[in-house]
């Protein structure tokens, strides 16, 4: 297949079938691999939404700047289709970042600039936000996307990787499970597949200690899942639940999806497809749930791939853990109804 760009081939992700981790009577859960995307995550799509929509509407001019703040795979992803497309990028980052992330970054020819300070609570998100913003008034024709309120980050999902669920699926699709972090994704795949599955559930799984969802606030070892606030682009009326999921569970998961499946992801992969687990015993057989996987695991190996920063970490119970333990710690899980969603709002 040919293509004019490498922005060109974002989407279409492959499906893909779990067979060893689930309990006999379980749904199937298939795992929609965003990894494959080229910038290697699924902020490749409104990457490339928010850039292209950007340029169409006269807002980014042809070699214009765009900054913007991120931990890691919107970032990435910017830097790719700004190489691609003629754009010079600039991203805000934090120490939290990791090193593969700020490499991924880098590599395609953007600059990197790490905020140091955080803000009262400790976090670096808001920092990042008011960093990037300064940044770019200071350069003529600069864009700052802010994948947190832009309409076109959860557009990218409503016109495709939800479409490409239900079609890859021919409908028969009983739930699906996403994480949030500037919440486009659940967004707008709740949005398609509401619009073309009637019964179906969507799922919203945020991080412990993340604010996205109104969850109680503090920290957690998870990255690129979770917020310091509630984004703009969430719109609570298209979730039917939501949890909160463990570090733990989460690494996990991507140990035994690794060891028993031969799939390698990051760590909000691991929390979409530790609860989608909890689903597919709950709806029975028959029953097709979908784990939207933000990333693969190529940039976590020195995280939840090394056994010394799980133990260091507080995480060293994932390292044992089977299938049958997930199924376990599922039953710990209760769900709270999307209707119960406070948002928590900031000025940013």
């Amino acid at each position: 297949m040919r293509y004019e760009s490498i922005v060109d081939t974002v989407g279409d992700t492959p499906l893909v079938r779990l067979h060893r981790i689930l309990p006999e009577g379980a749904g199937t859960v298939w795992l929609k691999l965003e990894g494959f995307n080229p910038g290697g995550s699924v902020k490749d799509r409104p990457a490339r939404q928010m850039v292209r929509a950007a340029r169409a509407a006269g807002v980014l001019a042809a070699g214009g700047t765009v900054v913007e703040a991120s931990s890691g795979n919107l970032g990435a992803a910017l830097a790719m289709v700004g190489a691609a497309e003629g754009h010079p990028v600039r991203i805000m980052i934090d120490p939290r970042t990791s090193t593969s992330n700020a490499a991924a970054i880098a590599v395609f020819g953007a600059g990197c600039e790490t905020v140091t300070e955080p803000d009262e609570n400790g976090k670096y998100q808001l920092p990042r936000i008011r960093r990037a913003r300064a940044v770019a008034a200071g350069i003529p024709g600069a864009f700052v996307p802010d994948q947190w309120g832009n309409p076109d980050n959860p557009a990218a999902h409503e016109l495709a990787t939800g479409p490409e669920i239900v079609r890859e699926l021919a409908g028969a699709v009983a739930a699906v499970v996403c994480t949030t972090s500037s919440c486009g994704q659940v967004t707008g795949v709740g949005r398609a597949v509401k619009r073309a599955v009637p019964g179906v559930r969507v799922v919203a799984v945020d991080g412990v200690g993340s604010m996205a969802l109104g969850g109680p606030r503090g920290h957690h070892k998870l990255t690129g899942i979770g917020s310091g606030f509630t984004p703009d682009n969430l719109d609570p009326s298209v979730i039917d639940e939501v949890y909160w999921c463990a570090d733990g569970d989460a690494f996990a998961t991507c140990r035994v999806l690794a060891r028993e499946e031969g799939v390698l992801v990051g760590g909000s992969s691991g929390a979409a497809t530790f609860l989608a687990l909890k689903l597919a015993v709950e709806l029975g057989a028959g029953q097709n749930v979908v784990a939207v996987c933000p990333d693969g695991g190529e940039r976590y190996l020195d995280t939840v791939y090394d056994d010394g920063w799980l133990a260091a970490n507080g995480c060293a119970g994932a390292l044992s853990a089977g299938p049958a333990d997930l199924v376990r710690r599922t039953g710990r899980y209760q769900p709270v109804p999307g209707a119960r969603i406070t948002p928590y709002r900031v000025s940013r």
